[in-house]
């Protein structure tokens, strides 16, 4: 499992453009990807903020969704002031049903798009976490 949480601030007036290709997102997402469980946004309550709660069967699942045809034809660039993405942990009996988050390792024949996704999105399971699952 993977899950994540997107830390999103769009260009100023870009905030019409960005929700539309949200909008389109989310349906191809949910029309060709078998692997994804929850995938929302979220306006913030800061002027042009947004929050991206977004749930895969496994890292690879996410890793597929970010080099997608449909993530990729966009122009993220025109709108995006700034992102962060944030791998989190559902809480134990309070995360709303989601397994929790792995870091399988890279498959030696891993294909040249996971490889890359790998090192664009590296999943990094902080320490602490151990302690409370």
């Amino acid at each position: 499992m993977a899950t994540l949480l997107a830390h999103i601030r769009i260009k100023p007036g870009k905030e019409e453009a960005w929700e539309a290709i949200m909008h389109a997102m989310v349906l191809e997402t949910f029309k060709t990807e078998a692997g994804v469980i929850r995938y929302e946004y979220w306006k913030g309550e800061a002027e042009r903020t947004y929050y991206c709660l977004l749930a895969f069967k496994d890292k690879w699942a996410f890793y597929a969704h970010q080099m997608s045809d449909h993530h990729e034809s966009h122009d993220f660039a025109d709108v995006l002031e700034d992102i962060r993405l944030e791998y989190v942990d559902p809480v134990t009996r309070a995360g709303g049903g989601l397994p929790p988050t792995l870091d399988p390792p890279l498959a030696p024949d891993a294909s040249e798009a996971m490889r890359t996704a790998q090192e664009r999105f590296p999943l990094v399971i902080p320490g602490w976490w151990s302690d409370r699952r």
